[in-house]
């Protein structure tokens, strides 16, 4: 088949959630079928990343995404009801290079990762179009609108609602829809009652993320995640100023390492706290996830599946996260993991795990063991491939562009 994927960021290297995903269905589907990719880049400096997915596939479009002219757009925005999402991702260059492509090639499928990507091919006719939706992003607005005070709070409502609008109207007129997770699945069922949609869950690179015997820096402890993105902001914010002291109460040379690209000035004034460090981008997060005692994913908003966590407990490495982190996640609290949402809770789960050397040990391996039976790559997007196969067959066509009216 030929398949035409779109997505927001140039899909490498997998260092975020996003391009984690994308790189992987596009490197899973390439074995068999020929894969053209359109993508925005996050900035001038992600079009060098091109170079390492355009061996896979047939051709690549990635279009820079300039961020003062998407605010101009969202500002524009605010006088319709386009959503905010749609108008900063809204780049014409990309737009005509989609046009370009699917007017010169016989597209058995697209497949679109993320809502602000689908606009790109609403006016395609012709061809099936998968929406991988991995998450709604309706709900992540609205679960901000309920964190943050005046006058966020309606910008981030007013987003949540017109946002879901436009995620029924794909989900209505898309052939298929996909989520991450059962319990997005049951969220789509709720909110899109007109969608076709199934679930392709996230998997980790267990060859890449595996344990490697490096020694531990006692008493140490490490998150991991892109630093500008507000759930992990406002995650690592409330672990550094309500879990962290108490923590330091019982073990006072404890460290938390904050490891990510594009720490915000919010997150580096964490390390005024002391014992905080702030390490902004690096080139490999292994490292710094070997040599911690504890990994925490202390996020108290988010969605979909959080490759954060499954990554670390592909190291073997023992983990406390939160009720949403863990959500979506195949495995067992107590035994794979610790669990908690109460700063005092959360902080004794660390503190028992850094004095226990033989249940870190435990609960690393019972991680592990359980990331090699359910998170691997391969076994978890086949369910991708059966989706395209079963969408192209009851749709046997070819891709032409239909002018709007």
């Amino acid at each position: 088949m030929r398949i035409l994927y779109l997505c927001q960021r140039v899909p490498y290297p997998p260092v975020r959630g996003d391009k984690t995903a994308t790189y992987h269905h596009i490197h899973y589907l390439a074995r068999n079928h020929d894969v053209a990719v359109g993508c925005l880049a996050d900035g001038e400096e992600d079009l060098a990343n091109v170079s390492g997915i355009a061996g896979l596939v047939t051709s690549v479009d990635a279009v820079p995404l300039s961020r003062w002219r998407g605010r101009l757009r969202m500002l524009a925005a605010l006088a319709t009801g386009t959503p905010l999402t749609l108008a900063y991702f809204n780049e014409p260059e990309l737009r005509w290079c989609i046009r370009a492509r699917i007017a010169a090639g016989r597209f058995d499928a697209v497949v679109i990762y993320s809502s602000g990507m689908a606009q790109f091919v609403e006016e395609s006719g012709g061809v099936p179009r998968i929406m991988f939706f991995s998450d709604l992003d309706s709900l992540k607005w609205q679960q901000y609108a309920a964190n943050v005070g005046l006058p966020m709070r309606c910008l981030y409502s007013r987003e949540a609602r017109r946002l879901l609008h436009y995620e029924r109207r794909v989900a209505a007129t898309f052939e298929h829809s996909l989520v991450c997770s059962l319990r997005e699945l049951q969220d789509c069922q709720r909110l899109l009652p007109e969608a076709q949609v199934s679930c392709v869950s996230n998997g980790v690179d267990l060859e890449y993320f595996r344990p490697n015997g490096q020694s531990k820096r006692k008493n140490s402890l490490v998150f991991t995640g892109v630093m500008d993105y507000l759930p992990n902001v406002d995650g690592v914010t409330w672990f550094s100023h309500e879990v962290l002291p108490l923590i330091r109460a019982q073990i006072p040379g404890v460290t938390f390492t904050i490891c990510g690209s594009r720490p915000t000035l919010r997150v580096q004034r964490l390390q005024r706290l002391g014992g905080v460090k702030v390490t902004g981008s690096v080139p490999d997060v292994r490292p710094f996830l070997a040599e911690a005692s504890v990994c925490v994913v202390p996020l108290r908003l988010g969605r979909g599946i959080q490759n954060k966590l499954l990554e670390a407990m592909a190291m073997g490495i023992p983990t406390v996260s939160t009720t949403v982190a863990f959500a979506g996640v195949e495995a067992i609290r107590g035994s794979d993991l610790l669990v908690a949402d109460d700063a005092k809770e959360f902080a004794a789960h660390v503190v028992r795990l850094l004095g226990d050397e033989k249940l870190r040990a435990r609960l690393g391996q019972s991680a592990r063991a359980t990331m090699e039976k359910s998170y691997c790559w391969e076994a978890r997007l086949a369910d991708l491939e059966v989706t395209i196969a079963s969408v192209t067959s009851r749709n046997p066509s070819h891709a032409v562009f239909r002018t709007p009216g």
